[in-house]
């Protein structure tokens, strides 16, 4: 029987440690794994540290082990696996790849035993590809969008509450979410604390969460997506504040804005057509535009009623034209951060106070006059 290869890889450490820590406790008994665990630090800052890194993991998985019937090698957080990153791409770290590569093209020996794991890796590339042809790829991917890693650690929490033993309503866990974040790790935490502070009681609620929870990354950026639906101009550069100075925070802001408008602008055309309200989501929604918002990345109509009383006063507070402007704008903004040498904070306080002041309503007037005069 051949060894085993596992490559896992995705920007959520926790989940990827996780997931290494589960295969060891397959392949060696708990009694065996302070001699039957060899672990090779893959983060390296240059192509020699690389292949030194590379050297050792291959040394390692040949070599049998000495008090312990079953071995496992790890090469742990590897940083040169993938072709975007500058240790990657110095001639030192491809070869390294290019011959741990080829030596797992080969095939591991019965008794040999080898987990990578890593943050990024080029998905079509001859590594990756040899890893899935001859071991197990578990990914947790990378590079989600704002939605789809929200929607991921909805999913998630449920297995993380069983874990803790804790239970949490529908407005709970949206608040959790909210506070915290969508890093597992920091969301183990918090809910480790939560129950600590709830105990023998096991039910968390919204004010439970609110009282106790630290906020994380995602916390903020949700402040002025609040700030923004409710046009309140001081929380919206108090929560920019906050964020200010953090790497890539724009494009992000940017990326989570343009969605949240989106969805604004399907809720406040269907609270014009009286297909939504503050009670939920009306049964006559016409066939037609039934299967419209069926085709869309997260159905609105999906949407959990205590988030749907969130959002549709942030609707509210603007017309639908004020909103397709609005996303006009902020698309805008976007490209000019990404093409443009301007600071973000100042592309984002400049578009964001014109679209929640008072003067876009007054030139959303003006346009709607000037567009009924030269009918």
């Amino acid at each position: 029987m051949k060894g085993k290869l596992f490559l896992i890889c995705g920007d959520d450490d926790y989940l990827v440690d996780a997931a290494a820590r589960e295969r060891i406790a397959q392949l060696v008994p708990e009694a065996d794994r302070d001699f039957g665990v060899d672990v090779v630090d893959g983060r390296k800052d240059t192509g020699d540290e690389a292949a030194r890194a590379v050297r050792h993991c291959m040394e390692s998985v040949q070599m049998p082990g000495m008090f312990a019937a079953a071995k496992v090698t790890w090469l742990r957080g590897a940083t040169f696996l993938t072709g975007g990153a500058r240790v990657s791409e110095g001639i030192a770290a491809k070869e390294a790849v290019e011959r741990l590569t080829r030596w797992i093209g080969e095939g591991l020996q019965e008794g040999q035993n080898l987990i990578i794991t890593t943050e990024k890796v080029l998905r079509s590339s001859v590594f990756f590809k040899t890893c899935q042809k001859h071991g197990e790829v578990i990914d947790f991917g990378g590079g989600l969008k704002p939605w789809e890693r929200e929607r991921q650690a909805d999913e998630r929490l449920d297995s993380l509450l069983e874990q803790v033993g804790l239970q949490m309503d529908r407005a709970a866990r949206g608040e959790f979410i909210a506070r915290v974040g969508f890093d597992t790790r920091l969301q183990v935490q918090e809910l480790e604390k939560l129950r600590t502070y709830l105990h023998p009681n096991l039910s968390a609620t919204a004010h439970d969460v609110r009282e106790i929870t630290s906020v994380g990354r995602e916390a903020d950026a949700w402040d002025v997506l609040d700030a923004f639906g409710e046009r309140k101009a001081k929380a919206l550069l108090a929560a920019l504040h906050q964020l200010s100075g953090q790497k890539g925070i724009g494009v992000m802001l940017a990326a989570m804005l343009e969605k949240n408008v989106r969805e604004l602008i399907i809720l406040r055309e269907a609270a014009d057509k009286k297909w939504a309200g503050p009670g939920g989501w009306s049964g006559s929604i016409p066939p037609e535009a039934a299967v419209m918002l069926g085709t869309l990345p997260v159905n609105p109509k999906a949407t959990n009623a205590w988030v749907l009383r969130k959002k549709l006063p942030h609707a509210m507070n603007y017309t639908l034209q004020e909103l397709r402007v609005a996303r006009f704008r902020i698309l805008d903004m976007r490209e000019k951060m990404v093409s443009t040498g301007l600071p973000e904070m100042h592309l984002l306080h400049t578009t964001l106070l014109r679209i929640i002041g008072k003067s876009q309503r007054s030139e959303v007037r003006g346009q709607r006059s000037e567009v009924r005069s030269n009918r």
